[in-house]
C-alpha cells in the first residue's frame, strides 16, 4: 500500500471525498484531449456505418495495426519476418486471412515477453499503466501512450450515447476498488468524486445488515446511471423486494460488466430498480468492445477490433459456444494481436440482424472466462449454468466450485425460505447438466467471500483443461 493510500484509507469521509475528487480531476485530464476529441468525432459517425464500412474500416485499422507493430514490436517482427509478412503483403494481400496465419498471443506469452511485445514506436511514450485483474492466477501492468488512454474514454463516452444517456449525468459505480478500510462496520461505505458527480460504493461491505444504508445513499444521492459487477446489483436488488423498499430515483440505465450477468439475475435487479440492465464486455488490457442494445443483443464494435472464434461446440438450439480469440485497436501501446483472453462466447449458427437498427454484427450471449466453465468426462465443457437455478427459492447467494473432474461443491447462503426440496431439486438441475457420475455437495454456510479483485464468481473450476487448437 503506497503512502496516499493509506492516507486516504485512515481519513474522516470528508478527507476521502476531497482526495477522490482530486483523483478526479486528474484522471479527467489525463483520459481527455486532443486524441479523446478527434477520436470521439470519428466514433460518433461509425454507429451508423453500413455492413460494408464497417469492414472496409476494420481492415484499415487493423492493416495499420500490424504495419506498426511490424515495424516498432519486436517480439512481432520477429514473427511476422519469420512467416515471410512484409509492408507489402500486408497491404496488398487478404489482411483478415493474413491475420489468421500468426500465432496466438497466450497470456503466458504476453507476461513472460511484454518488454519485446510493447511497442518502441517514438510517438507512443508511455503514459499511464493499468493493472490486470489477475483472474487466471497472475496479474499484469499493461502501458498505454496518450492516444490509446484517451481514445478508449472516447469509446467509454459513445458507449453512453449508445445507451442514451445524456453529457452530463450522476452515476455510482460498484467496482473492486477499496472505497473505505475493509475492517470498517459503519457507513459511510462510499466516497463521491465531486467532478465526475460519481458515487464510488464498496462491493465489500454489501452484508445484510449494511444494505439498507445504501439504499438510503442511492435515494439521496439520486443517480440516473449505475454500473458495475453484477453481484453487487444482484445482493441490494433481493433486498428491494423481500423488504419492499421504495425507491425514489429513476435509473436510465445499469451496466453490468466484469462478471457473468445471470439471466435470473438479471431479471431480479431489473424488477427491483426498474430500468433496463445493459452487460458490455471489454478488458483492462484493451480487448475490444462487446456492447448489449436494447434489443437485447450483443454487438460486437469491429471498428475496436478482430473477433475469431474457435473449439466450437455445438448447443443443438441454433447457437454455438466459442472460444474467442481477439485483435486489438484499442492498445497501440501493447498490441493484442490474436490474444488467447479466456473468454467464451455463445453465437448463432445462422447469421442474423438487429431490429435496433445497427449494422455491427451479433452474437447471442458473452459466456464468461474459460475457468467459469465447468467440465465434465460425460458432457465435456459446460457453459451457462444459471437454468439450475431456474424455479428455486430460498437462495440469496451461492457459488459453483469444481476442484477435479470428478468433484463439484456448491457454496449457498439460504434464506428463511430455504428447503430440503430446494437442495435436492438444485443437485437433480446439476446432475441433468453435468452427469450422473460427478460427485456433488451442497454445503449451507452464511457468507461466500469475493475474490480479491472484489468480483463475486459464480462458477469457479479450479483446474485446468487443454484446449486443441482448432485454426
Amino acid at each position: 500500500m503506497n503512502i496516499l493510500e493509506n492516507i486516504y484509507r485512515n481519513s474522516p469521509f470528508w478527507i476521502k471525498n476531497i482526495i477522490m475528487s482530486i483523483y478526479g480531476i486528474k484522471e479527467y485530464i489525463k483520459n481527455h484531449g486532443k486524441y479523446y476529441d478527434l477520436h470521439y468525432k470519428e466514433l460518433k459517425g461509425i454507429l451508423n456505418f453500413d455492413e460494408s464500412a464497417l469492414k472496409d474500416l476494420q481492415e484499415k485499422k487493423l492493416k495499420k495495426l500490424l504495419t506498426e507493430n511490424l515495424i516498432y514490436s519486436p517480439y512481432y517482427r520477429k514473427n511476422f519476418l519469420a512467416l515471410g509478412i512484409t509492408e507489402n503483403s500486408i497491404e496488398n494481400e487478404n489482411v483478415l486471412e493474413l491475420l489468421q496465419t500468426l500465432p496466438f498471443l497466450t497470456k503466458e506469452i504476453l507476461r513472460e515477453q511484454i518488454t519485446e511485445i510493447v511497442s518502441v514506436n517514438p510517438i507512443r511514450k508511455k503514459y499511464c499503466t493499468t493493472k490486470t485483474s489477475g483472474t487466471t492466477g497472475t496479474p499484469m501492468t499493461i502501458e498505454f501512450d496518450s492516444e490509446s488512454r484517451q481514445s478508449t474514454f472516447a469509446e467509454w463516452r459513445r458507449y453512453y450515447d449508445w445507451l442514451g444517456l445524456p453529457n452530463k449525468f450522476r452515476s455510482v459505480r460498484f467496482s473492486g476498488r477499496i472505497i473505505v478500510s475493509p475492517e470498517t462496520s459503519e457507513p459511510p461505505f462510499w466516497a463521491y468524486n465531486m467532478i465526475n458527480n460519481q458515487l464510488f460504493m464498496s462491493t465489500y461491505h454489501l452484508l445484510e445488515v449494511n444494505i439498507k444504508s445504501y439504499l438510503k445513499k442511492l435515494n439521496d444521492f439520486k443517480p440516473v446511471f449505475m454500473d458495475g459487477y453484477p453481484s453487487s446489483f444482484y445482493i441490494m436488488a433481493q433486498y428491494i423486494q423481500a423488504n419492499n423498499i421504495k425507491l425514489n430515483f429513476k435509473l436510465m440505465a445499469i451496466s453490468t460488466t466484469a462478471e457473468t450477468l445471470l439471466e435470473h439475475h438479471r431479471k431480479t435487479i431489473e424488477d427491483a430498480f426498474k430500468c433496463k440492465v445493459y452487460n458490455q464486455y471489454a478488458s483492462s488490457e484493451g480487448a475490444p468492445w462487446i456492447v448489449e442494445c436494447k434489443v437485447g443483443h450483443y454487438h460486437l464494435w469491429t471498428d475496436t477490433g478482430v473477433f475469431e472464434f474457435f473449439n466450437q461446440k455445438d448447443n443443438n438450439d441454433g447457437t454455438i459456444i466459442s472460444e474467442m480469440v481477439v485483435t486489438s485497436f484499442r492498445n497501440l501501446k501493447t498490441p493484442l494481436i490474436r490474444y488467447k483472453i479466456g473468454d467464451f462466447v455463445r453465437s448463432y449458427k445462422e447469421e442474423k440482424k438487429c431490429s435496433c437498427g445497427s449494422n455491427y454484427p451479433i452474437i447471442h450471449s458473452v459466456i464468461g472466462r474459460e475457468d467459469d466453465m465447468l467440465y465434465t468426462q460425460e458432457r465435456g465443457y459446460i457453459g451457462r449454468l444459471d437454468p439450475v437455478y431456474k424455479g428455486l427459492s430460498g437462495i440469496i447467494q451461492s457459488m459453483i466450485i469444481q476442484t477435479d473432474i470428478n468433484y463439484v461443491k456448491v457454496l449457498i447462503i439460504p434464506d428463511k425460505d430455504y428447503e430440503d426440496s430446494t437442495g435436492d431439486k438444485l443437485l437433480k438441475n446439476l446432475h441433468d447438466r453435468l452427469g450422473s457420475n460427478i460427485q456433488i455437495k451442497l454445503i449451507k454456510t452464511d457468507h461466500i467471500p469475493l475474490g480479491k479483485n472484489g468480483k463475486f464468481k459464480s462458477v469457479v473450476r479450479q483446474f485446468n483443461i487443454l484446449l486443441e487448437e482448432n485454426n
